[in-house]
């Protein structure tokens, strides 16, 4: 590769850099001797004096209370997008989450609803005047979604064309779109780092990666630079990033919410479906973001979606769930063993039925995930990188050396994923002579992944936890525990790797780095049921006094 190749890339991406910067609101800006040197900024912003009371006030109340009190005169729409604004600015100073950055763009659009409101007494819709921040993969018109590849920073020239089919249904129920959200190359990568906008680092420990591909949207949704956040999840992409920041988040199934016209590192893979999801640092926002787009009538955005209102469901008096401590592969380090201890004894302090899971099929389904990802050989992320000399990282090197698959190796791929998924239904129905509630389990309890944030650069291999969920497309929650504790969650010094990849995820946890870390679940249901799993999120949170 020519050294003139090389440095293409590294200016391209230096260029980018320097327009998204110069976005930012000078008279916000914090001095760099003012920033915190601390590993956990959680506080910081409305600890440092730079928000005033209404800013904090305002970011940190939920989304229905933010659009009722819109609706009911208390605030506009322009104060309410200034403070996000502003908070979602500190938030990149201290964390480095945001790609794309038009402020003044929204705070315009703040203004003409505003105006609209007080010259005709009507609402645009549902979400009108509410601030809400997307991942750099959803398309909005005039501003690039690099997806973290180079040779997108300014391809097509001008930004995209058009809006994703989800970013147009929210502005027509009356959203304000102020930024964008960083994401690994080609949203293929567990950690959030790219050639185009660096790393993003964990608001909880800035020491730890936020996870990926939406990392960027979990920080800033953690640091309250928003309060809603939509994400994208193909392997654990939502979950993954939740569970690292301590926030809610939820992949629900494909075919509810629309997912059209977002670009993608893999365009054309059918195999596993990427979705649209939310990332919230309140479960009230989460479930109001959910709800209100359900009912907004997708179908009409997306020919993918079909319509299927949200429905009002009532829990069983006495639920059971079926708890996976260790899939067989990658035993969880100690704060999240905790944290599974920590819901499965507040589950049965309250009367609920507890099973352990069997992973038979997980193995067989996260294989052929894997195999799914690069059926093309690579060839798609390659001739991006490829354009620019940019450099695949480590965690992506199956992509330089992974060869494609015919059409036939990949129907009968299809075919066995089908006849895997059928055999773990036909398992979890099967539950239901062993419950003692006369039916089924209502969901399994896991971990998100074997650790509380991984130290930057050390996630590893493996992401079986999750990806198991993508070839089943079952609908799945993330809810925080707790946090990691170095006098809590000692090395368990008895334990004995079972393979390489385990024995690099225990060899790379340590108590003082993971400090502070978040420890999450993922409650997962069937598919279509994201009412169930809200209902199972606000019932098992609350259990947990969050």
């Amino acid at each position: 590769m020519s050294s003139k190749v090389i440095q293409d890339y590294e200016e391209i991406g230096a260029k980018k850099r320097a327009d998204r910067d110069s976005n930012l609101i000078k008279e916000w800006l914090i001095p760099e001797s003012k920033l915190p040197k601390s590993k956990d900024v959680l506080k910081f912003p409305e600890e440092s004096g730079y928000l005033s009371k209404k800013e904090i006030e305002v970011t940190t109340s939920s989304a229905p209370k933010i659009v009722n009190y819109i609706a009911e005169h208390k605030w506009t729409s322009y104060e309410v997008t200034s403070a996000f604004c502003h908070r979602s600015q500190i938030a990149q100073q201290l964390c480095n989450c945001l790609s794309e950055i038009f402020y003044k763009e929204a705070l315009s659009r703040a203004r003409e609803l505003d105006t609209y409101y007080e010259q005709t007494g009507k609402l645009k819709g549902p979400l009108h005047g509410l601030p809400i921040s997307l991942k750099d993969n959803i398309n909005v018109k005039n501003h690039a979604s690099t997806i973290g590849m180079v040779d997108f920073c300014f391809n097509p020239k001008g930004g995209m064309k058009q809006n994703s089919a989800i970013a147009a249904m929210l502005l027509d129920m009356g959203a304000v779109f102020y930024c964008k959200t960083n994401v690994p190359v080609a949203m293929m990568m567990p950690e959030t780092t790219n050639h185009v906008y660096g790393t993003t680092t964990n608001p909880c420990n800035r020491l730890l990666s936020p996870g990926g591909s939406s990392g960027g949207a979990a920080c800033q949704a953690a640091l309250r630079g928003s309060c809603i956040e939509i994400g994208s999840d193909i392997g654990g992409s939502i979950r993954i990033p939740s569970s690292f920041t301590n926030i809610y988040g939820l992949r629900p199934t494909y075919g509810r919410y629309p997912t059209y016209g977002t670009r993608s590192g893999l365009p054309g893979l059918e195999s596993v479906h990427s979705v649209n999801g939310p990332l919230c640092a309140s479960l009230e926002s989460l479930e109001f973001y959910m709800k209100t787009l359900a009912n907004g009538d997708p179908s009409q955005y997306d020919p993918g979606v079909a319509y299927r209102p949200w429905q009002q469901i009532d829990l069983p008096s006495v639920c059971s769930f079926a708890v996976l401590m260790d899939d067989g592969h990658i035993k969880p380090t100690p704060p999240i063993t905790r944290g599974l201890k920590m819901v499965t004894e507040a589950l049965i302090k309250h009367g609920h039925k507890i099973l352990d899971w069997n992973p038979a099929e997980h193995d067989k389904l996260q294989q052929l995930i894997s195999d799914f990802f690069v059926a093309d050989g690579g060839k798609h992320v390659l001739k991006v990188t490829e354009a620019t000399g940019e450099p695949l990282y480590p965690y992506m090197s199956n992509y330089g050396t992974s060869s494609e698959i015919s059409a036939g190796k990949l129907w009968d791929l299809q075919s066995k994923r089908s006849a895997v998924c059928k055999a773990f239904l036909d398992r979890w129905m099967s539950t239901a002579k062993t419950t003692g509630t006369g039916h089924p389990i209502d969901a399994i309890i896991a971990p998100v992944t074997p650790m509380a944030g991984s130290p930057l650069n050390k996630f590893g291999d493996y992401v079986g936890y999750t990806s198991v969920f993508n070839a089943l497309d079952y609908s799945v929650g993330i809810i925080p525990v707790s946090r990691a504790n170095k006098r809590l969650d000692p090395v368990d010094k008895s334990f004995k790797p079972r393979n390489a990849s385990e024995k690099f995820i225990w060899d790379n946890y340590d108590p003082e780095e993971t400090e502070g870390g978040s420890i999450s679940v993922q409650i997962a249901c069937r598919r279509g049921e994201e009412e169930k799993v809200v209902a199972l999120m606000k019932m098992i949170s609350g259990y947990l006094g969050k």
